[in-house]
This record gives structure tokens, sequence and C-alpha cells, in this order.
């Protein structure tokens, strides 16, 4: 009995067949879990590089949501990725704009 589905022979046929296979064995999560892994990465290390202040952590915050958007913009063009990810990630660009905007004042 197997948990998931095996890949067929089309599924092995491209680097992109095969991220597809990946992507609906985990039912459409692998590249949105990947997506908030480099998120993390990319947040912990603009914070490390900025300090422990609250300005470093807007910008960070910022950073690594624009990052992840351009990032999951591919993935959505590619049928990777569902498109409410990529509104989560402009959602999340928005939300770091306005805590910018509120520490410079």
């Amino acid at each position: 009995m197997a948990y998931y589905e095996y890949p067929n022979a089309t599924d092995s046929e491209s680097f992109g067949n095969v991220m597809g296979y990946i992507n609906r064995t985990a039912d459409g999560l692998f590249f949105p879990i990947i997506l908030l892994v480099i998120w993390f990465i990319s947040f912990i290390t603009i914070l490390s590089n900025e300090g422990q202040g609250r300005a470093g952590a807007a910008k960070a915050f910022t950073f690594s949501s624009f990052l992840t958007s351009i990032l999951s913009m591919m993935l959505v063009l590619l049928n990777f990725m569902a498109v409410k990810f990529l509104y989560m990630q402009f959602i999340f660009v928005a939300v770091g704009v306005i805590w910018l905007k509120m520490e410079q004042n």
C-alpha cells in the first residue's frame, strides 16, 4: 500500500515535471514551504546584519517579503504554486512597507 502516487514516465521527463510531481505529492505545499524557509533565512540574515533594533527588524521583514514575492511570481507563472500564496506575499510586503513608514516617524 502506497501513501503517495508513484511517478510515471512523464513525471521524469524534465526537471519541471519532477518538481511538479514533488509538489503534487505534497498536496501543493512543497513550494510555499520552501518560500517560508527562504523568507526565514533571509530575515535572520538581514536582521543579524542590521543589529537587533526595531528598524533592523522592519527592514529585514520588508526585504524578506519582497524577495519571496519575486520568487513566488515565478513559481505561479510556472504553475508550481497557487495564486493565493502570491497574494499573501504581497500582503506581507505591504505590512513591511507600513512598518517602515511607522519607524520613520
